[in-house]
């Protein structure tokens, strides 16, 4: 008997795209590219990594990107705090017959969009066939909707969180300069490698306060990456200090929003110009594709 994670797999890899319930306008049939999928996530918590993806989706919708945010990160909700949100319902609600996508999906700034994942993604292993068809005939409608989705993770190296990190075409990895941040972003690096990941790993060194000391660490991660984990990891930027986040936070503005010419905005505009002009990318497999890997994590 097949079990079932096989089962779930095959599900995924058998959806037709819908025509109804469109979220984002839908592009011209010549022009369909799948989603770039790209996991935010970080060895530990408090580094900054939630501040980093919304403050990025909004630099990226800046820079013409349709971008879609999804809240995987269980339990603090800090996406819907920084964009002052309540959503009314979360992924796993597709599963209801008078819940569709376009419910889920809410509108954030600058045209961005935001999912709670709540524990939805999480379940999936648990739900019959016909749950996992209803749920994933509906997400899939994404990958043809939105250039760019942005999957903020909880910290730690949970298997839960693995999981979305190994099954993303891109992962981002912040850390700051402090040791035990240095010491738990390698950890996120060393299971990653375990786990046979070969997305393109980029690092954000946040709270940095001169250059030579982002520097030094993206020079240390980077080189007991490659000799230890012959893994590379490529740096994306560094975030200065920048006192303006903790007054945009208070006030649960993004900081690009509330204080879009100070240090923190421009930091994050280099990196989103980074990460979408880099030429080291692997052709994505959209959201559909995200799926597939994500269910193969669950055997």
């Amino acid at each position: 008997m097949r079990d079932q994670a096989e089962k779930l797999r095959e599900i995924a890899r058998g959806f037709q795209h819908p025509a109804k319930g469109q979220i984002f306008k839908r592009q011209p049939a010549e022009t369909e590219t799948q989603a770039r999928v790209i996991t935010v996530t970080s060895g530990k918590g408090g580094v900054g990594k939630t501040n980093l993806t919304v403050n990025l989706a909004l630099a990226l919708a800046n820079l013409g990107q349709r971008v879609l945010v999804i809240d995987a990160d269980l339990g603090l909700a800090n996406v819907e705090f920084l964009l002052e949100a309540t959503p009314s319902y979360n992924l796993m609600d597709l599963l209801e017959d008078n819940c569709r996508l376009s419910d889920v999906v809410m509108d954030g700034p600058r045209g961005i969009k935001f999912i709670s994942g709540g524990s939805g993604l999480y379940q999936l292993a648990n739900l019959g066939d016909g749950q996992v068809h209803k749920l994933l005939s509906q997400v899939v409608q994404l990958d043809k909707w939105a250039d760019i989705i942005l999957i903020d993770t909880g910290a730690g190296l949970h298997r839960n969180v693995l999981n979305f990190v190994v099954a993303a075409d891109e992962v981002i990895i912040i850390t700051t300069p402090e040791p035990t941040a240095i010491a738990d972003a390698y950890a996120m690096i060393k299971v990653y490698a375990s786990h046979h990941g070969r997305a393109p790993l980029r690092l954000v060194v946040n709270r940095v306060l001169a250059q030579d000391e982002g520097q030094a660490v993206v020079d240390k991660l980077g080189k007991v990456a490659l000799r230890f984990l012959d893994v590379g990891v490529a740096s994306l930027g560094f975030i200065y200090e920048d006192p303006n986040v903790l007054r945009a936070v208070k006030k649960q503005v993004p900081v690009v929003i509330a204080h879009p010419d100070t240090v923190f905005s421009r930091c994050v505009d280099h990196i989103a110009q980074r990460l979408l002009y880099s030429k080291e990318v692997n052709a994505p497999v959209g959201i559909k594709g995200f799926f597939g890997r994500f269910l193969d994590m669950l055997r």
